[in-house]
């Protein structure tokens, strides 16, 4: 059943299915991200069944002024996981931070929020019964980040490498989170290859009098009116949310090219059960891992229930707010924001489809 789709299809497909969207979800979280420009690929048979490659995994890391990058020499005693909490007042937002130091120097920092006054909007899964379940949306607006210590005055500083990916979480059959779905990227920067990597472009982190301090304003992005630092404290890998940063972002990558990409120009548009139908439609809609408002319906319907032709068994239809229908017809995905409902079919005249 292993069906594809030409790249700029897709990227036309998916700019289709968030017609009306804002207009439903007006209160939605969800965020656009910077479009990059796809770059040239190189042919090539480096990856089995694919005819492209992806070097995302740097040979090497390098100074911006390309001499080989090095941990400083006391990197090693800050090996382990730290984690940290603060308030943002000035988006009504908690932060909460999760950050992992190797002995390499090089580091995985993840952030995502929760809303202070706990009105937090929900994601939905469909469990093993077959029935659409909802949950409180986990890691709102996640942004995961990979970066190397450097030697700074009066302690030890950061740079990024790279870029920093905000992946949708995709929920497994229990809603808990299964796998990364770094969207955007799957569109733009799954095309991109490299040959080393850069430490550069200070993050905010900073380790100072064997304190571990995170600049909160810096590293968002927000203006400095205020101050707003916190010290991560130690924790150890059996934390809730360590297996945000056991991958670097360019191992993500990697592995996000691996599986979604299957030949030439062709990402994978093909799923094994109803859940991972859902899954997908819904990093479609939110871009990254934002949340839908409370009051949204997904509601999974009976594909034969939908007035459209099935290509094989592996069919699904799901209905959001009574507005919004996607059916999928074992080969192609069809949409449409025009749902009549005749003699218990549902039926539209204007069906988009890739």
């Amino acid at each position: 059943m292993k069906k594809v789709v030409k790249l700029f299809i897709t990227s036309f497909i998916l700019s289709l299915l968030t017609f009306n969207i804002q207009a439903i979800f007006a209160n939605s979280d969800s965020t656009d991200e910077e479009v990059n420009k796809i770059e040239h690929v190189i042919v090539d048979d480096h990856h089995e069944g694919h005819h492209i490659k992806a070097n995302f995994i740097p040979d090497k890391i390098l100074n911006p002024d390309d001499s080989l990058y090095q941990a400083p020499d006391s990197a090693k005693e800050y090996i382990g996981i730290y984690k940290g909490t603060a308030e943002v007042n000035q988006l009504g937002l908690s932060i909460h931070l999760i950050l992992s130091i190797e002995e390499s120097g090089l580091f995985n920092l993840a952030y995502y929020f929760t809303k202070i006054d706990n009105e937090e909007g929900q994601r939905f899964y469909v469990d093993q019964e077959e029935k659409i379940q909802s949950v409180e949306a986990p890691y709102r607006d996640l942004v995961i980040l990979t970066g190397g210590l450097k030697d700074f005055e009066g302690g030890i500083g950061s740079g990024l490498i790279r870029k920093t990916l905000s992946p949708v979480l995709l929920l497994d059959t229990n809603g808990k989170a299964d796998k990364f779905y770094p969207y955007q990227s799957l569109a733009y920067e799954l095309r991109e290859n490299y040959q080393d990597a850069r430490v550069y472009q200070n993050l905010g982190l900073y380790i100072i009098d064997k304190k571990i301090v995170v600049d909160i304003n810096h590293l968002i992005g927000l203006d400095k009116k205020e101050e707003n630092t916190i010290i991560l404290n130690a924790t150890n890998n059996e934390h809730e949310d360590y297996f945000l940063v056991e991958q670097k972002t360019y191992e993500i990558l990697q592995d996000a090219f691996d599986h979604y990409l299957n030949n030439y120009n062709d990402f994978v548009l093909d799923f094994e059960n109803s859940n991972d139908f859902v899954q997908v439609i819904q990093a479609m809609h939110l871009k990254t891992n934002a949340s839908f408002p409370p009051d949204t319906t997904f509601e999974l319907l009976d594909p034969k229930k939908v007035n459209k032709q099935a290509h094989n068994k592996h069919t699904y239809a799901l209905l959001i707010n009574k507005q919004i229908l996607y059916f999928y017809d074992g080969d192609k995905l069809h949409v449409t924001d025009q749902v009549e409902l005749i003699d218990g079919k549902y039926s539209s005249n204007k069906w988009q489809t890739n």
